[in-house]
């Protein structure tokens, strides 16, 4: 372990003390545009390789211990998710620790490059790959700390969600460089970069269609009633009477939440029968999940019912929770010997559907797929002109996952142009409109009915994906470590000789 300057050290865990704060569940939205103040403090002048990657990871072990506390309320399950989360703090920590090394400092003190060119690039490049692969998790993105300020978060449709990570991180930058050196041109930077987040408000969203009246069925049942199959009856008449309330209010579209019930509603006659009655009655679609079991297999699905109870179709959940739905690399926890611990975790992985095709013109993530930009994506290139999220946010009961997995919904509508609905148990249930609008939201157990509309046309965010921001992104990254190279090539002898001391600084 490095020897570590104790001011810098503390100022990284600071700064994700301040981002964490920024995020929803605390939710004081303008540490977003100040919280990485003290990161820069600690690295942008740090020579020490060692000690720039120290100082990221204490930031991120921070940040990701606070706004991921979340996690822990599964304890009452398992205890071992408690070094399950010391693990993913630490792995997830780890991409902040690469941000602090890429921000290398140039030997010529050129630290307007490392600020406005490379931390931008790098912090949100690290972000979106955070997103990737079986491990990955759309949670704790620095753009949601925005979900609350529709007009600031309108280039989502453009360039997607992760832009605006972008433009904090610049406004933060210069705000650095403005106080480091004392010159208002800097503040200017900062000022054009929020400009940048305000502008595209004035961006049209995709033109409004047929109008759909639509009642959410949101509720609080807890999750450890809900795995109890002695309680299906109960649940059972408890979810029928909500879609009663429901059908009354003439509505177009009933949406309930996420595997409502401990058993396989579609093979089993008597509760699908009891849904397709409602559909009947009220003379609407009902939209529901369950899960569906064909041995071997096991599926988490969302159903579609029209008004005379027929099904429509099914979608399947394409990308899983891991060590929630599926457990990664089983074969290699298997081949460590470790068989028997995964299979008390969880004995059957999930089987991911195949395609974000939409059910009846209607996109449909589940739960955990809503915090990714790829299902609301996918479904809405495929067709999809209204989308809607059922979740089960029980298992997280009173946390701030709750605030984050709404606000995920949030750019998901943005970024597509799409209303959106969110039917949730146990979480934040509520009406979102192309813009960000949130029309309502409940975390209580109620029905609630507002009007949304279907939308065809596709943003540029839809039709491109996420590639337009990762080039702009890489070639300002390979500009500045470039221009950096360049400048450390030239070096200053005081720097050199700094940089051989192995005193703290």
């Amino acid at each position: 372990m490095p020897r570590l300057n104790a001011r810098k050290a503390v100022a990284s865990s600071i700064s994700g003390i301040l981002m964490a704060f920024a995020m929803p569940g605390f939710g004081f939205v303008p540490l977003a545009f100040i919280c990485l103040v003290p990161l820069f403090y600690a690295i942008a002048e740090e020579t020490r390789l060692r000690r720039r990657l120290v100082y990221g990871l204490l930031f991120g072990v921070t940040f990701f211990a606070l706004d991921q506390r979340w996690i822990l309320t599964l304890y009452r399950f398992s205890p071992l998710v408690v070094p399950g989360f010391i693990l993913a703090v630490f792995f997830l920590g780890l991409f902040f620790g690469l941000f602090a090394a890429a921000m290398s400092p140039s030997r010529r003190g050129r630290m307007e490059i490392q600020l406005l060119l490379i931390a931008p690039a790098a912090f949100t490049l690290l972000e979106m790959a955070r997103a990737q692969g079986p491990l990955g998790t759309g949670f704790s993105m620095l753009y949601t700390s925005l979900y609350h300020l529709p007009v600031m978060i309108r280039i989502a449709p453009l360039l997607g969600s992760w832009a605006i990570t972008a433009l904090i991180v610049l406004v933060n930058a210069s705000l650095y460089l403005a106080l480091r050196r004392r010159r208002a041109s800097y503040a200017l930077i900062g000022l054009a970069s929020l400009a940048a987040l305000l502008l595209p408000a004035l961006v049209p969203v995709p033109p409004a269609g047929e109008s759909v009246r639509v009642a959410i069925v949101s509720s609080t049942v807890q999750q450890e009633v809900k795995l109890d199959a002695r309680n299906l009856p109960e649940l059972t008449a408890r979810y029928v009477d909500l879609g009663e309330e429901a059908i009354a209010q003439d509505v177009d579209l009933v949406v309930f939440p996420e595997s409502i019930l401990p058993a396989f509603i579609l093979s089993d006659q008597s509760i699908l029968g009891q849904l397709q009655d409602l559909a009947t009655e009220g003379s609407a679609q009902i939209l529901f999940g369950t899960g569906v079991y064909e041995r071997p297999l096991i599926r988490n699905e969302v159903a579609l019912l029209d008004e005379t109870g027929d099904l429509v179709g099914t979608y399947a959940m394409v990308r899983p929770v891991p060590f929630g739905e599926t457990i990664p690399g089983r074969r290699i926890w298997e081949a460590i010997g470790l068989k028997g611990l995964m299979d008390s975790f969880l004995p059957l992985d999930l089987t991911p559907g195949t395609s974000y095709a939409p059910v009846g013109g209607i996109g449909t993530p589940i739960c955990f797929e809503s915090s990714f930009p790829d299902g609301a994506r996918g479904g809405s290139r495929l067709g999809a002109d209204l989308l809607a999220v059922v979740t089960n946010d029980a298992w997280f009961v009173g946390s701030s996952e709750l605030y984050a997995h709404f606000a995920s919904a949030v750019f998901r509508a943005v970024e597509t142009g799409r209303d959106l609905i969110q039917a949730a148990n146990g979480g934040v249930s509520g009406l979102i409109n192309a813009r960000g609008r949130i029309l309502t939201e409940t975390t209580v157990e109620t029905v609630t009915v507002g009007e949304l509309h279907r939308r065809t046309g596709q943003t540029l965010y839809v039709r491109m994906g996420d590639w337009p921001l990762v080039i702009i992104l890489s070639l300002a990254l390979g500009m500045g470590l470039l221009l950096n190279g360049k400048g450390c090539r030239r070096g200053h002898p005081e720097v050199a000789a700094a940089d051989r001391d192995p005193t703290p600084k």
